[in-house]
């Protein structure tokens, strides 16, 4: 099995001393030095609080995936449903999956998953405060193969890390976010609503009426300037 190596190690050095690796940047953070450490197509972090085997996502962060699998993410969801997840909040320990030849703990509902969107090779950590029972855990997808030990090394140096970052990113973020929203006309409310419902703009501008899908897509550009993002699953993920 391939493990770390002195210049994976020197790779990982130069991205967490990058200087776009602080929480006002995490994205562009996550774009470049990380994945050129630790190489994927999609990322998902969240927040969450597990409550009588109930995992509640109190804030998220996706960058590489499509509105259409960002929009189906649920915010509440029974643990049970993922069996990935659910063994990393017992073991506490990294882990890839092969969706050709999947580990035990793989559920029915993540492989399928896995083979909807075409997400590849999955590999995800995080970190656990188990007197709270919450914690930070973040997914990879298309993550490069061949998958061994290399990788469940690798989670395991990004983990505190990106455990810090996405702490302090919630920290920033959310008194900007509403003081961002709270400035936003009653129609460009309404359009977030919309957004944050999961309607692409066609939807909105059918649901809101005697409005083009022109006019939200220029409504949406301002919001995302106003809120401090940079496009439409950046604010998806914020509102989440």
């Amino acid at each position: 099995m391939q493990h770390l190596t002195k210049n994976d190690l020197k790779a990982w050095v130069t991205a967490v001393t990058h200087p776009l690796a602080s929480a006002d940047s995490l994205t562009a953070w996550l774009e470049g030095p990380l994945r050129k450490f630790f190489p994927f197509k999609g990322v998902v972090l969240g927040h969450g609080e597990l409550v009588a085997g109930q995992l509640n996502v109190t804030h998220m962060l996706a960058t590489g995936h499509d509105d259409a699998y960002l929009r189906q993410l649920p915010t509440t969801f029974e643990l049970n449903q993922r069996g990935s997840l659910r063994w990393w909040f017992s073991s506490r320990q990294p882990f890839h999956i092969n969706p050709k030849n999947p580990s035990e703990h793989a559920s029915a509902f993540e492989l399928d998953e896995i083979e909807r969107f075409g997400f590849g090779n999955v590999a995800g950590h995080g970190v656990l405060n188990v007197k709270a029972n919450a914690g930070i855990y973040f997914g990879f997808a298309g993550v490069r193969e061949p998958l061994g030990d290399w990788h469940l090394e690798a989670l395991t140096l990004i983990a505190p890390v990106l455990n810090d970052l996405m702490l302090s990113h919630i920290a920033l973020t959310l008194p900007a976010v509403a003081s961002g929203l709270d400035g936003l006309t009653p129609r460009q409310k309404e359009i977030v609503r919309q957004l944050a419902a999961g309607k692409s703009n066609k939807g909105i501008a059918q649901s809101i009426g005697g409005i083009t899908e022109k006019s939200v897509r220029n409504q949406l550009a301002k919001v995302y300037a106003r809120v401090g993002v940079c496009k439409r699953t950046e604010l998806i993920a914020l509102l989440r």
